[in-house]
């Protein structure tokens, strides 16, 4: 078992263990009432039954969700906080995600509204949801208009990784997983090619977790330091949008990855040798390569893209392995270093 103290406005453990076995050694440190388990339809029936032998003795209360990205939605967010008040839920009683980024975001939510806040415990199931969206305290539900428009920062109490539960994932899952991972790789050194030849490990993830930990203690809420964290998910989010969602989040993070050495190579006047080192990191992980789009089609969604605006677009580059920069692009420079 390894822990990885979390230091923001609220200080919290993650803990990476091989199964569920101190799951209830590390809820009793931090809920004293009752607690309201999340799934969907999917990780109740893979983990409902150990959650449940794990838990003893607390009174537990179950909701069973859709699987998908429409459920994190107002519609179901109105659902459990209806729940929670006529199931008498106080500010001493927690309510805990078992599943994917979905279920994490929708009850990071919840928790951080219903009575202006309660206890919060995240327990990952998807290698994406381990090492990215289970830490940071961003919390969201999707509207009509778009992803994540209504959310807030709020902090887990717990967050609870078991290695075990990586072994219920399809392929697709952990090529989505590894997406954020490899991006960690070029983040920071100390995530070597090695570590991701190896697969998924509780190493390989603590490395991810306390990446993001350094980053997130800088930055809490998002002003400056975090924006590090977006390396290819400019591009990553126009091929998720264009492609209609077909190709997971971190197949497209790979291929904006993969973008995004093109233009850092450009942009700093590297050369062949720089840019066959930036390539080899990235096909460590033997990742889809999804069919090229007009230059003009991305460029549309990069323009509405929450961090373009007239002057143009702000965009993570890879000045080497273990060092990158948020520069400020102008659109029309941009479009020209994607042709």
């Amino acid at each position: 078992m390894k822990t990885v103290k979390i230091n923001t406005g609220r200080s919290y453990e993650v803990v990476i263990d091989s199964d569920y076995s101190h799951l209830l050694e590390k809820v009793k440190s931090v809920v004293n009432g009752k607690i309201m388990v999340v799934y969907d339809e999917n990780t109740h029936i893979l983990f409902a039954d150990t959650i449940k032998k794990c838990l003893a003795g607390y009174k537990l209360t179950e909701e069973v969700l859709p699987v998908g990205e429409n459920t994190k939605s107002i519609a179901e967010y109105s659902k459990l906080i209806e729940k929670l008040a006529k199931k008498k839920f106080t500010r001493k009683d927690c309510i805990m995600a078992v599943g994917g980024g979905v279920i994490g975001d929708l009850c990071g939510f919840v928790a951080s509204t219903y009575m202006r806040g309660i206890t919060y415990i995240s327990c990952p199931t998807t290698l994406l949801s381990c090492v990215d969206s289970s830490v940071g305290g961003k919390t969201a539900v999707n509207l009509p208009e778009g992803k994540n428009l209504l959310g807030a920062f709020y902090q887990p109490s717990l967050v609870y990784v078991s290695i075990s539960a990586m072994d219920t994932l399809l392929q697709r899952d952990i090529e989505c997983g590894m997406g954020e991972v490899v991006k960690y790789a070029f983040l920071d050194g100390r995530i070597t090619k090695k570590d991701l030849q190896n697969g998924i490990s509780e190493d390989l993830i603590e490395k991810c977790i306390t990446i993001k930990k350094e980053i997130v203690e800088k930055d809490e809420f998002d002003r400056g330091e975090r924006a590090k964290l977006n390396l290819g998910h400019t591009v990553g989010h126009a091929l998720e949008s264009l492609y209609g969602y077909e190709y997971s989040h971190g197949l497209c993070v790979f291929n904006g990855i993969k973008k995004i050495i093109d233009l850092s190579c450009e942009y700093y006047g590297y050369g062949e040798d720089e840019k066959r080192e930036f390539e080899s990191l990235l096909k460590v992980y033997p990742y889809t390569e999804i069919p090229e789009i007009e230059t003009s089609k991305i460029m549309e969604k990069i323009r509405i893209d929450k961090k373009a605006d007239e002057d143009g677009v702000n965009l993570v580059l890879i000045k080497q392995i273990g060092e990158v920069e948020v520069c400020k692009i102008s659109l029309s420079k941009l479009e020209k270093m994607l042709k």
